[in-house]
């Protein structure tokens, strides 16, 4: 049988009106609600009421500026120190393109604007050197003991500033020895700020830190490191203070001393000032 196109939707209709009775008569008899019409309404009628209001809303811009740093506190006093070799020197090596500089924020020595001290760049052809760290060329010629250029049998190196590491070791080497030889030397005094320009190469703060971290040896002597302190859980049961093994010491119970001990190990990097 054919049916037209009306029939055709007049029974869709009436289907879909019978779906319709017969899940409002099962929503009645669960006791749920259809909340999707309902809905839909709410949603309708927040849109209307925004486009509604907008048109009244003002946009505004509160004018700010905010401190770059909060100014420095003057009513906080800082506890008295008994001992002023207990408390931490915070010291500073600020590497720039010309020199090395040796001073402390806290002034006990030195500040930046009158430093510790000085060192100026070294390694030119010509001068002395024990290794090729101390060269700006890379090379350092052993039968000379003089920096010079690379020979032509070997592979070019990229010119590297070098700087007065021997002034800078036996510098901090004076300043420990002078505050802390004999005692027992606190853990948080080992710390010391490296700031170098950016255009510093890693080889060149290489040699800074080793300069930092012990004593270098004497011109043309082998290096031969220092004891690390160390909290080692394990060390500081032990009976001997000092393991030789490990290259280590317990800061409360091994007595100070710089010559085989670290001078300020305990390193931090700082990009410079804000």
């Amino acid at each position: 049988m054919e049916y037209s196109a009306q029939r055709v939707r007049a029974k869709t209709r009436a289907a879909v009106k019978r779906r319709e009775d017969q899940i409002e008569q099962d929503e009645i008899e669960s006791g749920e609600l259809n909340l999707i019409p309902y809905l839909d309404m709410v949603t309708n009628l927040m849109l209307f009421l925004l486009a509604s209001i907008s048109a009244g809303i003002i946009f505004t811009q509160i004018d700010t500026t905010l401190p770059d740093k909060a100014p420095p506190s003057t009513s906080v006093q800082q506890p008295a120190q008994t001992n002023p070799d207990d408390q931490p020197l915070k010291l500073v090596v600020s590497v720039t393109r010309d020199r090395m500089i040796l001073w402390s924020i806290s002034g006990l020595e030195g500040s930046l604007q009158s430093p510790h001290a000085t060192f100026p760049r070294t390694g030119h052809d010509g001068e002395p050197c024990d290794g090729n760290y101390m060269c700006e060329s890379g090379y350092c010629n052993t039968e000379t003991q003089k920096c010079g250029a690379v020979p032509a049998n070997m592979p070019p190196l990229t010119p590297t500033p070098a700087f007065d590491y021997r002034g800078l070791s036996s510098s901090l080497y004076e300043i420990a020895n002078r505050r802390y030889t004999g005692k027992m030397r606190k853990q948080e005094t080992y710390q010391i700020i490296l700031m170098a320009d950016g255009a510093i190469p890693y080889n060149t703060i290489a040699s800074v830190m080793a300069a930092m971290r012990c004593k270098l040896p004497e011109f043309g002597k082998e290096p031969h490191g220092c004891y690390l302190p160390t909290d080692d859980p394990d060390l500081k049961k032990a009976q001997n203070p000092i393991s030789d093994k490990s290259m280590v010491y317990d800061t409360d119970r091994a007595a100070y001393d710089p010559k085989k001990m670290a001078l300020f190990s305990d390193i931090l990097f700082s990009s410079g000032f804000e």
